[in-house]
């Protein structure tokens, strides 16, 4: 189904739909230019992502930190794609980040907090309790809200991955496969 909602077969009001979204935006591809086809899904993902950027009590760091660990573990390039330079504007830095992309998840390059906020985000991942002393230590810094904003995030990014993969979204134009042979600068290339 690639290029689905760019293949020109939408309604008027899907038409319409987009273009709010696209001048909102600044361009559309990939999750939105595709869900734009079903205008509820479209608003409930658009919802959920104002919630994590404008009202989650988990700093953008450590957000971004979970969500690219979510990537690599789903091999989703299109969401390490659209994250990995949030995460660096939000001050992960760059060895930290390749850390995650290669799955080193207890590497010293990410901070003690990283390494319990990744780690609390991939035992929801994988559909695993969480023990309770890592509970504790999030819930420490955030509250139990930090805890279930995590472990939504980690099924929301799990969703989104499948989503993408089900219906061959690619990747947006300026966006490369951090695990390809070819990574690029800022994806471990040169």
């Amino acid at each position: 189904m690639a290029g689905l909602g760019e293949r020109g077969g939408r309604s008027a009001d899907q038409e319409a739909f987009y273009a709010d979204l696209k001048e909102q935006r600044g361009r559309l591809d990939g999750l939105y230019g595709t869900l734009v086809l079903h205008r509820g899904l479209a608003e409930m993902m658009l919802e959920i992502g104002r919630f994590y950027r404008t009202a989650a009590t988990v700093p953008d760091r450590y957000r971004e930190a979970a969500t690219l660990a979510v990537a690599t573990e789903t091999k989703c390039a299109y969401v390490w794609s659209k994250h990995e330079p949030t995460a660096r504007n939000a001050g992960l830095p760059q060895p930290a980040i390749e850390a995650l992309r290669h799955g080193q998840y207890n590497s010293t390059e990410l901070s003690p907090h990283e390494q319990d906020v990744v780690a609390l985000t991939l035992k929801a991942l994988a559909l695993h309790s969480i023990p309770a002393d890592l509970q504790e230590r999030i819930a420490e810094v955030y509250g139990v809200e930090g805890v279930l904003e995590l472990s939504v995030l980690a099924g929301v990014y799990r969703m989104i991955a499948g989503y993408l993969a089900a219906i061959d979204v690619p990747l947006p134009a300026d966006g490369r496969d951090p695990w390809g042979p070819d990574p690029g600068p800022g994806l471990g290339g040169a």
